[in-house]
């Protein structure tokens, strides 16, 4: 796992709008996960940049230079609110990634998606490609 932007080998132009080239910041402290996610968005021939941690999260929703995000809700023991409150401000397309119950979250936000751990890669590719066309 890597906190700098990832480019896909041999990325095409063409296909959905925004797509093709398009950035997306995950959020998520779980190695295992964050690589898995990674792995997924490069094969959608996306770049991707992984944070792990609340400031990191922070400072790259303050500068948002990226398309969409995926956000895992629970940081090291920390709440991500603030790492949301940024996206929504900045009116960036985000996704929640979550093993716990964001039922909350949910009623806060119903605009947002939430998909739930483990989550099924049909979901989340669909879920990121929702995302990008915002």
């Amino acid at each position: 796992m890597s906190s700098d932007r990832t480019d896909p080998a041999g990325a095409k132009g063409g296909g959905e709008p925004k797509t093709s080239h398009a950035c997306v910041l995950l959020v998520e402290d779980d190695a295992t996960v964050a690589m898995l996610v990674e792995q997924i968005l490069l094969d959608m021939e996306l770049r991707v940049l992984v944070v792990a941690t609340l400031d990191n999260a922070l400072v790259e929703a303050e500068m948002a230079d990226f398309d969409a995000a995926i956000i895992d809700m629970h940081l090291r023991g920390e709440r991500a609110e603030q790492v949301t409150d940024a996206l929504l401000l900045g009116n960036v397309p985000f996704m929640v990634l979550s093993g716990t119950d964001q039922s909350d979250f949910r009623a806060a936000h119903p605009q947002i998606a939430v998909l739930g751990k483990p989550f099924d890669k049909a979901e989340l590719e669909q879920g990121v490609r929702e995302l990008l066309k915002r």
